[in-house]
């Protein structure tokens, strides 16, 4: 099985689902990761206010595709946090030109939230994914990230599958710990953060750890 992992930026692929990553590739199958927009000099840095460039983006990536078994590439924009300023039809192309080149079986797209980069980038993936290109993915699921529980109408976050991770979940917070320019020492995506809302997502299930999904299309041969 191929999965194509999209992520609007470089962390919320390891924030959001970096357990069934891990859990995927030990499993055999093949995982590639795409970001979508990554700026050069973005204005911030959630540790110590510099600056963070484009270039330490893509290396922090690079470790974290290398601890997961994953492969990775970053798309052309780097706007960042400026998404919704682009025509969708640009990243819809992009996004479609990715899933012909590497044709998987299976989407992991961020689910729509507050921010605008996600917004975007998730109406972007629904479009490319949509059932009338001669070339679309057979399984498409919404991944979730912590801060979605802030999210109101009509972003609301409705998960309706569970990924088992409880062997993976001291690798997930590794690769956290390898986005140094992002990883944050407290709130939700704190390392301790992370890890808490694994476990309270798999009590849900009655397992030790879990990431949580929705189910937008899922076509059984």
């Amino acid at each position: 099985m191929k999965a194509l992992v999209i992520a609007p930026h470089a962390d919320d692929e390891a924030f959001g689902m970096g357990g069934t990553i891990a859990k995927l590739v030990s499993r055999g199958h093949d995982v590639h990761s795409v970001v979508v927009t990554c700026g050069e000099g973005f204005g911030f840095n959630h540790l110590n206010g510099e600056a963070v460039s484009r270039d330490v983006r893509l290396k922090e990536l690079e470790a974290v595709s290398k601890l997961f078994g994953s492969t990775h590439e970053m798309l052309r924009f780097t706007e960042e946090s400026k998404m919704d300023t682009l025509p969708i039809r640009d990243i819809v192309g992009e996004i479609e030109s990715v899933h012909d080149r590497l044709k998987p079986d299976r989407w992991y797209v961020a689910g729509p939230s507050v921010h605008q980069d996600h917004r975007v980038v998730f109406e972007a993936a629904m479009t490319a994914a949509r059932i009338s290109r001669r070339n679309t993915p057979k399984e498409v699921y919404l991944y979730e990230l912590p801060m979605y529980v802030m999210n109101h109408e009509p972003w609301v976050f409705k998960p309706n599958a569970w990924e088992d991770i409880s062997d993976f979940l001291d690798t997930k917070i590794r690769s956290t710990y390898l986005y140094k320019s992002q990883v944050r020492e407290n709130g939700p995506l704190s390392p301790s953060s992370l890890k808490n809302w694994a476990i309270a997502c798999g009590s849900e299930c009655g397992i030790r750890a879990a990431e949580r999904f929705q189910i937008i299309r899922s076509v059984r041969d």
